[in-house]
C-alpha cells in the first residue's frame, strides 16, 4: 500500500492540473461583460502599492471569443504619464478609451490571457509640484471570488428578442386601433344615410298624395 502512495499522488496531481483550471482563463468565460475587484501590488511582494489608490475598482472584464479585455479607470490621471502591460514578450502602452480632464480621470483597456495570477505592468509617475519623477513595476492581483456578471451574449440576445416582441405587439395594437377608428369613421356616414330615409319616405308619400288629389279633381 505504501509503495502505491507516490503513484496515487501523481494521479491526483495530474487530475487537478487537467480539470481544475482557473475560472478567469479566457476560454472559461462566456462571451459577455463582467466586473472584478483587484489590488495593485508591489513588484517584489504582495503588499499593496501606493498606486493602488490611483486605480479605481472594480475593473470591467469583457470576454469575447476566448479573449479577455480589461478596462480600468485611473484617477490622478495627470500623474500617471505612462501605463504599459505585457504584450508579445514585452510591454506596450494601454489604449485610452475615454478621458475626463475635469475629474482628472481616464479609462484604459488592454488584453489579458489569464487573470488567475498577478499580472505585471509598468508605470511612470510624475508629480511636478514636488519634483517627483519615477518609473515603477507593479502587479495587478485580481479577486476571482468578486467577479459579477453584467451581461452575457445570451442574455443580450434574449433582451433584444423581448424588445422586438414588445415592439411588434405595440405595432399590432396600433394597427388594430387604426382599423377600429377607420371602421367607426366609415360607419358614421352610413348612420347619417339611414337617418335621411324617413325624410325621403315622407317626401314620397307627400308627392303621391298631391298627384292623387290632382287626379281626383280632373
Amino acid at each position: 500500500m505504501i509503495r502505491k502512495l507516490p503513484f496515487l499522488v501523481i494521479i491526483v496531481g495530474v487530475f487537478c492540473f487537467i480539470f481544475v483550471q482557473p475560472l478567469t482563463a479566457a476560454t472559461d468565460l462566456e462571451n459577455g461583460t463582467y466586473t472584478m475587484d483587484y489590488t495593485v501590488l508591489h513588484a517584489d511582494n504582495d503588499s499593496a502599492s501606493m498606486a493602488n489608490d490611483y486605480w479605481e475598482k472594480p475593473a470591467t472584464i469583457i470576454a469575447k471569443d476566448g479573449k479577455l479585455t480589461v478596462q480600468m479607470t485611473i484617477n490622478h490621471s495627470a500623474w500617471v504619464t505612462e501605463f504599459k502591460t505585457p504584450n508579445n514578450g514585452g510591454y506596450a502602452d494601454v489604449a485610452v478609451i475615454s478621458t475626463d480632464e475635469e475629474a482628472d480621470k481616464r479609462t484604459v483597456q488592454f488584453s489579458a490571457d489569464d487573470l488567475s495570477s498577478p499580472m505585471s505592468a509598468k508605470i511612470h509617475v510624475t508629480v511636478p509640484d514636488i519634483d517627483y519623477d519615477h518609473d515603477y513595476t507593479i502587479r495587478f492581483s485580481f479577486d476571482e471570488s468578486s467577479m459579477q456578471t453584467i451581461e452575457t451574449e445570451a442574455s443580450a440576445d434574449q433582451n433584444t428578442s423581448e424588445q422586438e416582441q414588445s415592439t411588434s405587439s405595440e405595432e399590432e395594437q396600433s394597427n388594430n386601433n387604426s382599423t377600429t377608428t377607420s371602421t367607426e369613421q366609415e360607419d358614421n356616414p352610413k348612420t347619417s344615410d339611414m337617418a335621411m330615409i324617413p325624410l325621403f319616405v315622407f317626401l314620397l308619400i307627400g308627392s303621391m298624395f298631391m298627384l292623387w288629389r290632382q287626379w281626383r279633381t280632373q
